[in-house]
């Protein structure tokens, strides 16, 4: 006896759950005749009558009451199998590579993957926190969370925060040294100067009179976020630093804002991906890790839609 295919048993319960040749042809997106053809052909098969038919009504015969109640139970078994295999390939799992810089990646990233990961326990990660650039394709990077200007590039960007560079400053270094009012006061002053990045030796400043390049002068210096950020916190002098970065220690009066009206140039924070499609864990990384900045008094300011 040949084994009767999927197509014929599916036609055969559709009718036999509708009681109506007519119901189940609506149900599969065909016409009565072709279900009707479907389930004679089913029946030829098996060598069984499976359905009395008459021209009021239908009914299923005892053999085709039992052959109904196996092929339903498979099917349910097959549409659970094929559901567990979407949903296993659509929940983050495996290992998630993700970059961020030092200081961001230490105040509004590491903070909440503990709460992630107990969301998602078949997922692991692999944190790069550094402020050096990362090539995210050559280093096998999933999702990089970047702060600033973005260059053109393959890469595939989503805005997460608004941010600016601004100046700043702690309490003790301005009740010592006076607060500058101008951009001319600001050159008498001791700065901070970050080698990190490529603006960090020139600082590029947007007011009242347009843009402004003005070189910072001062004792210290370093090629790490974190590290200015606690010279400035010390008194060391004044930086020029990305406003999420700086915004915890400005809520907690560690550091106040100054010349306001002089800031750099509207940028933001992203999340950044290799070319092709988004994985799903880089996905839910990012959603859930939005979700939390929306809870962080410092960074509501700097929210934006996503």
């Amino acid at each position: 006896m040949e084994e009767p295919s999927l197509q014929l048993v599916k036609a055969f319960v559709a009718v036999a759950e509708h009681q109506s040749f007519a119901r189940a042809a609506q149900a599969l997106n065909m016409t009565p005749s072709a279900v009707s053809r479907l389930v004679k052909k089913l029946e030829q098969q098996v060598d069984m009558l499976l359905i009395n038919r008459t021209t009021r009504a239908m009914s299923l015969t005892k053999a085709g009451q039992r052959y109904f109640t196996d092929c339903s139970a498979a099917l349910e078994q097959l549409r659970m199998a094929y559901e567990r295999m979407r949903d296993e390939q659509s929940q983050p799992q495996g290992t998630l590579r993700v970059s961020t810089s030092l200081s961001f990646g230490r105040l509004h990233v590491a903070p909440h993957l503990a709460a992630f990961m107990a969301q998602y326990p078949q997922l692991r990660i692999d944190l790069l926190m550094t402020d050096r650039y990362v090539d995210i394709v050559a280093e096998r990077v999933a999702v990089a969370i970047r702060i600033g200007r973005l260059p053109d590039s393959s890469l595939v960007a989503r805005k997460l925060l608004n941010n600016r560079r601004i100046l700043v400053a702690s309490p003790h270094y301005l009740q010592q040294h006076g607060t500058p009012t101008t951009l001319e006061e600001l050159r008498q002053h001791q700065c901070l100067v970050s080698t990190a990045s490529h603006d960090g030796e020139n600082w590029r400043l947007f007011g009242p009179a347009g843009e402004t390049v003005f070189q910072p002068k001062g004792r210290m210096r370093a090629d790490n976020g974190d590290a200015v950020k606690q010279f400035c916190i010390d008194g060391q002098g004044i930086a020029f630093h990305s406003a999420v970065t700086m915004a915890e220690s400005i809520r907690l009066g560690e550091l106040v804002q100054l010349l306001p009206q002089w800031t750099g140039r509207e940028t933001g924070v992203y999340s950044v991906y290799p070319p092709g499609p988004v994985g799903p864990a880089a996905r839910a990384l990012i959603d859930f890790l939005t979700l939390r900045w929306q809870q962080e008094p410092c960074l509501q300011m700097q929210k934006t839609e996503v």
